[in-house]
């Protein structure tokens, strides 16, 4: 399993860390950590649009979703009319869950990256090199160090990108007081108010390179809403 992780995983987030800090942002590994996320980001793209989308028409599917509820169904055969209209629609209700998996083992390979010491030479690859390069952000941070008003831009970000995300019904607005939409509105409060005081209690513990990169990726995200919400969002409403 170790073995894999450094194979699949590991090494070529290090490797391409490496790369970029040599031969894009001048030895500066803070700036590489920017370029490397932004990468990814863009790479994550069709799968993070495919799940943001999917919660707007997940959200357009409220009204026909509390029509099966009000059928008086009994529990499996709401579920099985649940899941039937969510392959009409080409829905998938985990496509959410499935981009935030993948991007945990992206977070973990960055934070091994600077807890084990950016030069590990027992994973680089031969045509690379270490030397030279700056542990620095513009030479004025220390990024494997914690550095905490990088840690609370983190925070911040991430509660900003909470409140600009598609927002469950609230239980009660129709009438919908299952278990479901409980527990999805209590995520949603978790997400907006908890997960960002999380963010900052962790990252401001761990080296500022992973508080970078969590900037870096929530205001690509931020982007990436905004977006989204202005073209696809629109073009739904306009059906």
């Amino acid at each position: 399993m170790q073995t894999l992780w450094n194979i699949v995983i590991y090494q070529p987030i290090y490797n391409a860390l490496i790369f970029i800090a040599q031969h894009i942002t001048a030895q500066d590994v803070g700036l590489a950590v920017i370029v490397l996320t932004i990468i990814i980001r863009l790479v994550l793209f069709p799968l993070s649009k495919k799940s943001i989308v999917g919660q707007y028409k997940m959200r357009a599917l409220e009204p026909k979703l509390q029509e099966i509820k009000n059928k008086g169904l009994s529990k499996e055969e709401e579920a099985q009319a649940t899941f039937a209209l969510y392959k009409e629609e080409k829905i998938n209700p985990f496509s959410g869950c499935l981009y935030l998996i993948i991007q945990l083992p992206i977070l973990f390979a960055l934070y091994f990256s600077f807890s084990h010491g950016v030069v590990q030479p027992q994973h680089l690859y031969s045509f690379l090199s270490t030397d030279n390069l700056k542990n620095t952000f513009l030479g004025l941070i220390d990024i494997t160090k914690p550095f905490f008003p990088l840690a609370l831009l983190a925070g911040i970000t991430q509660a900003i990108q909470a409140f600009l995300a598609p927002q469950p019904t609230p239980p009660g607005r129709s009438g919908d007081t299952n278990m479901q939409a409980q527990f999805a509105q209590s995520l949603a409060v978790q997400t907006k108010y908890v997960l960002p005081i999380l963010i900052i209690f962790i990252a401001s513990r761990l080296a500022s390179a992973v508080s970078l990169y969590w900037t870096v990726a929530n205001l690509f995200s931020i982007l990436q809403e905004l977006y989204l919400r202005k073209t696809v969002r629109s073009k739904m409403i306009a059906q």
